[in-house]
């Protein structure tokens, strides 16, 4: 079957992200910010970061969760301001979208949260207005590679799974999504996609 949809992953397919910036910056607002921290702050932030990005926890309870479990004293607007400020564009593949947008269906499927994807639209709407939809983790309550989720986009397309075509720079995630039988393409860099999706037949 011919490629129908094209689906992108955004961190680091999109947009490239340092969550380290963050937590540097993140850390000097801790008592005595020593380097010990950044441990500290990796291990809590894993325990419910999950949670956060399937969205049962809202994003005031985040900040609330971690800062008290840090002895973070900077504000909630502080703390927003570093947890933004971590994204770079990718400008090939913003490219590569924005040739592909005028032949073919486009979507977003991607592990995130409400804060970063707000602040994602808001900063670069000309490339969020190519797609025409958006699965995020935080709306649909799925995260990758859960299979639900990728039946989920299979239903919302009603179209057979080779008929969706999904990068992604996660492995994990692309066997998942292979196992159901989604055209799936581990994401290394731009150049390496444009070939691949020219194998498939997809014009660009």
């Amino acid at each position: 079957m011919s490629i129908k949809v094209i689906v992108f992953d955004l961190g680091n397919v999109i947009f490239k992200f340092d969550l380290m910036k963050f937590i540097k910056a993140y850390v000097q607002r801790i008592p005595d910010h020593k380097i010990t921290d950044f441990n500290k702050l990796i291990a809590t932030y894993s325990e419910f970061a999950y949670s956060y990005e399937k969205g049962n926890i809202s994003s005031l309870d985040f900040y609330d969760i971690l800062a008290k479990r840090t002895q973070y004293n900077g504000t909630y607007n502080e703390f927003v301001l570093h947890w933004n400020n971590i994204f770079e564009p990718i400008p090939e593949t913003i490219e590569l979208i924005t040739e592909l947008a005028s032949s073919y269906k486009l979507a977003i499927l991607s592990n995130t949260n409400e804060l970063h994807f707000d602040y994602l639209k808001g900063r670069y709407p000309e490339v969020f207005v190519l797609f025409n939809d958006f699965f995020l983790s935080y709306k649909v309550h799925l995260r990758k590679p859960e299979d639900k989720i990728y039946q989920h986009l299979i239903s919302h397309y009603n179209i057979l799974p080779s008929g969706i075509f999904f990068t992604d720079d996660i492995e994990e995630n692309i066997k998942a999504a292979k196992k159901i039988g989604i055209n799936s393409y581990l994401f290394t860099k731009t150049y390496d996609l444009i070939k691949k999706l020219k194998e498939e037949k997809v014009l660009i």
